[in-house]
């Protein structure tokens, strides 16, 4: 190549029918396939648990912290699944023991407040993914919702 000189370009032919584009699947056929399986799990899991399981645990955390008043909580219907264990860190979207039944102000707040919420045993990270996790965190969501203030034996705030 000389310097100076531009590089021979051929321009891109538009229109072409020269090129079959098939558009990209938003689930693969074995995701497809669990996606399935979780629909009834979702289905049976909001009707065996018609109220928020994360409710009495903030109310009490934001009467614990001073940001509440009263402990007295409406129990909320519960609209949405959540996973302990994220998805994209390795969380099963069909195990029972890292679903929770939420409304949609706790799954938000579990959302942007997740060190909180791992202390409040709402939320997990990908290295907690064992039965044992799972279980102490239910000792803890179980605790906060009796009122008495509990960490996982893991958490640590440094």
């Amino acid at each position: 190549m000389k310097r100076g000189k531009p590089l021979k370009r051929t321009p891109l032919k538009r229109g072409s029918s020269q090129l079959k584009r098939t558009p990209l699947k938003k689930r693969s056929d074995k995701m497809s396939e669990k996606y399935v399986g979780r629909r009834s799990i979702v289905q049976q899991l909001l009707s065996e648990r018609p109220h928020c399981e994360a409710c009495l645990v903030w109310a009490s955390y934001d009467y614990q912290t001073g940001k509440s008043d009263s402990l007295f909580v409406k129990h909320n219907r519960s609209k949405d699944i959540h996973e302990l264990v994220n998805r994209s860190q390795g969380g099963s979207i069909l195990a029972n023991e890292n679903l929770l039944a939420v409304c949609r102000p706790c799954h938000s707040r579990i959302t942007t407040e997740p060190l909180i919420s791992e202390m409040l045993g709402l939320h997990l990270k990908s290295t907690s993914n064992k039965m044992s996790h799972f279980l102490e965190a239910e000792r803890v969501r179980n605790a906060w919702k009796n009122g008495t203030p509990a960490e996982p034996s893991w958490f640590s705030t440094d």
